[in-house]
């Protein structure tokens, strides 16, 4: 049902894989179709994506497992304004926190816990865009 191809760009930031980057993806292959799909080690290509024309929508999520991976996007804060960023961040010490924060996310969480509550967030995310771009299509009276 929600696979069904719409504007949308799911953009995925690690630079670290193992089973939270295998989960994540897991998960976005049963939201997203594969062409919607842009994942990234190197925080230049992800930028990139973060403008690349042709989609109305992003949806990105940022799998920080370190402070230096937070470190690799806090150039980049400036392209996530007014986008849905889903964080996840490798401890909730002031410091982390902080930085977070000015990527400007919409949800937090931690490496330590498990991704349900991502999960759940992603997909109330997807949900909502693919509510819009279904009202688009219908006529206006």
């Amino acid at each position: 049902m929600m696979k069904n191809i719409h504007p949308v760009r799911f953009i995925f930031f690690s630079t670290q894989k193992g089973k939270k980057h295998e989960e994540i993806l897991g998960f976005a292959e049963r939201l997203f179709h594969p062409s919607e799909i842009s994942i990234h080690s190197k925080a230049k290509e992800f930028s990139k994506a973060v403008v690349e024309p042709g989609f109305d929508q992003r949806i990105i999520l940022i799998l920080a497992a370190s402070s230096s991976d937070l470190a690799r996007i806090l150039p980049f804060r400036d392209l996530l304004v007014n986008r849905p960023v889903i964080l996840i961040l490798p401890n909730s010490e002031t410091d982390t926190m902080n930085r977070a924060l000015s990527l400007y996310p919409r949800y937090i969480d931690y490496v330590r816990n498990d991704l349900k509550d991502v999960f759940l967030v992603l997909k109330k995310m997807v949900k909502k865009i693919y509510r819009q771009t279904e009202g688009e299509k219908k006529p206006h009276p």
